[in-house]
């Protein structure tokens, strides 16, 4: 069990208030059949990909208390997740496993992560876990402003992974054991951090995965070996980058599928996937200029950065 009141934060997920995108990451909305979705019913109000599952007993740190390693942490969290739905059992991840696939990714160096091109290492080469390589068949992204998406991506996709920024009031709450939220007061910004996000209650009652007397609607998140419950105020001012997982391919193959797979098939063909490194484009960047000077206007503080891979 982590230690909370004395757990320091290791920043991880590279976001001086930049977050990197690519223009032509495939939308969640995009491959949502919509008719399909209706066909389903409303969303459930409270919806936890680990209960769908059976359990997943997680209260792993996978190194992110030496290392700033959430991204590849959240990773693993979700895998565990994904595994026992297709294996019925809890895989083993080994720490160090996931510390190592970290320091492959950042070159040797404890120098956090971007997510975008995380989102597109794992896709491409996979994660090496206990002598196995475990990879997605696709991701998406998702409008972090949109909740009815996150949504549907927890409920659906099993979660998703998403990047924040933390400020001291943040880990004064996690370190007290309460809900993330919002005072007013944020203190100073100590870094980006990369998560997986499984839960969510949309009901105003008691949400049975959230924290002792929170009765707040919002999102449950696994981190730093602990689960951590946030409103959505919080999510809507925190987090500027999600993303969901579509872990296998087989399983939305079908006309009654509400994924639309085929779609995302043809998006793959277009997208250059040979897993090199992207370099900027300033022409996509001029694009990202306007999005940063109508987001300074409305008076949001993420900016964006754009590589084509």
């Amino acid at each position: 069990m982590t230690d909370r009141k004395n757990f320091i934060f290791k920043p991880g997920l590279k976001d001086d208030g930049k977050p990197l995108i690519d223009f032509r990451t495939i939308p969640l909305r995009a491959i949502l059949r919509l008719d399909k979705l209706r066909e389903l019913g409303p969303l459930p109000t409270e919806w936890d990909a680990h209960a769908a599952v059976h359990g997943v007993d997680d209260d792993f740190m996978f190194g992110n208390d030496e290392y700033g390693c959430c991204v590849k942490s959240a990773f693993a969290h979700q895998t565990l997740t994904f595994e026992k739905f297709e294996q019925g059992t809890l895989i083993d991840i080994a720490r160090q496993e996931v510390i190592d696939e970290y320091l492959r990714e950042s070159g040797g160096a404890d120098s956090g992560l971007y997510l975008t091109l995380a989102m597109k290492d794992w896709r491409n080469h996979g994660l090496e876990f206990g002598g196995k390589t475990y990879t997605i068949y696709s991701y998406a992204g998702v409008d972090s402003k949109d909740h009815q998406q996150v949504k549907y991506a927890i409920y659906l996709l099993r979660g998703v992974i998403f990047g924040m920024q933390v400020w001291e009031t943040d880990m004064e709450q996690f370190r007290n054991n309460e809900p993330w939220h919002l005072t007013g007061n944020n203190g100073s910004l100590l870094g980006g951090h990369g998560v997986y996000g499984f839960s969510y209650v949309d009901t105003h009652h008691d949400c049975p995965h959230c924290l002792t007397g929170w009765d707040e609607d919002g999102l449950t998140c696994m981190t730093w070996g602990e689960e951590q419950s946030m409103d959505w105020d919080f999510w809507d001012t925190r987090v500027n980058q999600v993303f969901a997982v579509v872990d296998q391919r087989n399983k939305w193959q079908g006309d009654d599928s509400p994924v639309n797979v085929e779609l995302m098939d043809s998006y793959l063909r277009e997208i250059t996937g040979n897993g090199e490194v992207p370099s900027e484009c300033p022409f996509a960047n001029s694009i990202a200029n306007v999005f940063n000077a109508g987001a300074g206007i409305l008076g949001r503080r993420s900016r964006f950065k754009v590589v084509i891979p």
